[in-house]
């Protein structure tokens, strides 16, 4: 085993000026696959967010599966989102193409998705990470994207909020006018047989009656009044009482339009910056000082190994060429 690692420890020294050129070479052309004319340069401009004020969205169902983030990221990467920044950033003539192709939405959004990228961080934060030839834009369309989704969320939560003011508009005109109608009858019954307070009422009528009927005396009024109350006093409670209920009903019924006339008038943004979005002045991508080396290394590896095996590939080549003349 040593005398074979000597062996080929020789035969790559021998080959020592010829590795050099190969690395040499190798390096030179990292180098000038790197230059912009070969491969575009790209730079990266990168935010954090966080949601916040996304309340609306869990009134209806509260579930402990879905966080907020993981709303505001379907905001993000939604085609609503995607389309209004294509539209105000001028995308498709941006990135050179042609809207009347009839595959131009299928090719944009390859495009989109390869420059655009969305991640949840370990921090339950959003990343948004965009790639572009021109770091003015790079920065642009990040600062795009959170404000076109704080209008999103924005828009659906004007929405909601419409909606919770119109019925709650209709449940506080339905209790007024049950309201109305229980006070109306209640006016009505008070006024037809003289009931107002009925609980003193009834106790002073009674003393009264049970006075003139121990002393053997009438009054035909009294009488009557009693007559009323022992006929209508529990309609009239139970009128009362009902009025008293619808009331409570009615007064939450107001309470609750009033809150969502307030949430409906709210200006409220739905996103937390934890860091802006830089003007990116490094390139991003190719990295030189990542390919050079790769190239160097795959091409030294190559040339190692054909230099070990070069006279083994030269005698099955020259027996493969002396099989073909002798036929």
């Amino acid at each position: 085993m040593e005398k074979i690692n000597n062996i080929i420890l020789q035969k790559l020294y021998s080959k020592r000026k010829h590795l050099l050129i190969i690395a040499f070479l190798a390096a030179a052309a990292g180098y000038i696959v790197t230059l912009p004319f070969i491969i575009t340069p790209k730079y990266r401009s990168v935010a954090y967010v966080y949601p916040a004020n996304m309340v609306p969205f869990f009134m209806e169902q509260q579930s402990s599966s879905v966080s907020h983030t993981e709303l505001l990221m379907q905001f993000l990467t939604s085609n609503d989102v995607k389309n209004e920044v294509m539209h105000r950033l001028h995308l498709a003539q941006h990135y050179k193409l042609d809207t009347l192709d009839p595959k131009f939405q299928v090719i944009f959004d390859a495009v989109f998705e390869q420059r655009v990228k969305f991640s949840l961080t370990r921090f339950e934060s959003a990343e948004i990470a965009v790639l572009d030839k021109n770091p003015e834009m790079a920065q642009l369309m990040v600062s795009t994207l959170i404000k076109t989704t704080n209008q999103l969320i924005f828009n659906e939560h004007e929405k909601k909020f419409k909606e919770f003011v119109a019925v709650n508009k209709v449940y506080v005109e339905s209790h007024k006018k049950t309201l109305d109608s229980l006070k109306t009858e209640l006016k009505q019954l008070g006024e037809k047989y003289h009931l107002v307070e009925i609980e003193s009422q009834a106790r002073e009528a009674y003393k009264n009656y049970y006075k003139l009927l121990s002393e053997g005396k009438e009054n035909v009024k009294l009488s009557e009044a009693v007559a009323n109350m022992n006929e209508h006093a529990a309609e009239f409670i139970s009128l009362d009482n009902a009025v008293k209920n619808e009331t409570g009903e009615y007064i939450k019924a107001q309470d609750n339009y009033n809150q969502s006339v307030r949430d409906y008038n709210r200006k409220l943004s739905y996103t937390i910056l934890a860091s802006a979005p830089m003007l990116p002045v490094e390139v991003y991508y190719p990295k030189r000082s990542f390919v050079i080396p790769i190239c160097v290394l795959a091409s030294l590896a190559f040339s190692v190994l054909y230099f070990i095996y070069f006279e083994k590939i030269q005698q099955v080549w020259l027996a493969m060429r002396g099989k073909k003349e002798q036929a």
